[in-house]
């Protein structure tokens, strides 16, 4: 199975990612300066800083907002020992406010250098030592300061848009057009069309495909289906077309990328 853990800092002016995505690996999001706007799966929410929010292996999401300031981790499952997987898993989708205290004392951990050069192979020993602190300090911070559920903090993304990701989430499999999804939750293609690029920046019709991209992507790094037996569950109507569809939009075919996860 793939294995790796990168530690990311960014500073960005105000932006937004430019469309959804999600990926086979954590992503631990710690932002500590400004605030943004988050969807993941079906909650469009707001954090601001100091917070982190563990976004899991293949759960849509995109974020954006004003200026800001952050710490993206990203690791796969293999990296984890089973404290890690269970601290990670009872974190995922939701957000941990942290003081500013704690958020100091996480950046003094993510920051902690030596004093002379490393090889690639020392780095990578050193970040997973990082990485290790890290974690076990959010756990201690996290036990203190329930996680907040995307649910339950910021803004929502509208009801009918809400609706419709719950349909698709759960009917990916069928074939289902826009005429379908609309007369399925009484709504106007119209009024669908205009909600979702409002709050997710692409059409209902680009969602159910990438939703049905995520989950065939799912399933080759977790499955040993065969290309046909995974278009029939993910709603391609045959294995050719899905190695169509997703050459196209991911750059490379089906079964080169379950090859390079395993």
């Amino acid at each position: 199975m793939e294995k790796f853990l990168r530690i990311e800092e960014s500073s960005r002016p105000p932006m937004a990612m430019p469309k959804l995505h999600s990926h086979p690996h954590y992503e631990i999001y710690f932002l500590y300066a400004g605030s943004r706007s988050f969807f993941i799966e079906s909650a469009l929410y707001s954090i601001t800083a100091p917070a982190i929010l563990v976004v899991p292996p293949f759960a849509m999401h995109k974020t954006e907002g004003g200026a800001f300031r952050r710490v993206n981790i990203y690791v796969t499952e293999s990296m984890l020992d089973n404290f890690q997987k269970e601290v990670l898993t009872s974190l995922s989708l939701s957000f941990v406010p942290l003081s500013d205290a704690q958020s100091a004392a996480l950046l003094n951990i993510l920051n902690l250098s030596l004093d002379h050069p490393l090889t690639e192979e020392h780095k990578h020993e050193v970040d997973k030592a990082k990485f290790d602190y890290f974690i076990l300090t959010l756990y201690h911070f996290a036990e203190n300061r329930l996680p907040q559920s995307v649910e339950n903090e910021g803004g929502q993304a509208s009801p009918l848009v809400t609706k419709a990701i719950n349909y698709m989430n759960a009917n990916y499999a069928e074939p289902l057009t826009l005429d379908d999804l609309a007369e399925r939750i009484y709504a106007t293609k119209q009024t669908l069309n205009y909600h979702f690029k409002k709050d997710l920046g692409c059409t209902p019709m680009n969602y159910l495909l990438r939703l049905r991209l995520t989950k065939v992507k799912e399933l080759l790094a977790t499955s040993d289906k065969s290309i046909e037996e995974i278009a029939e569950v993910c709603g391609f109507s045959s294995g050719n077309y899905l190695t169509l569809i997703f050459k196209q939009k991911e750059g490379i075919s089906p079964s080169s990328y379950r090859k390079n996860r395993n």
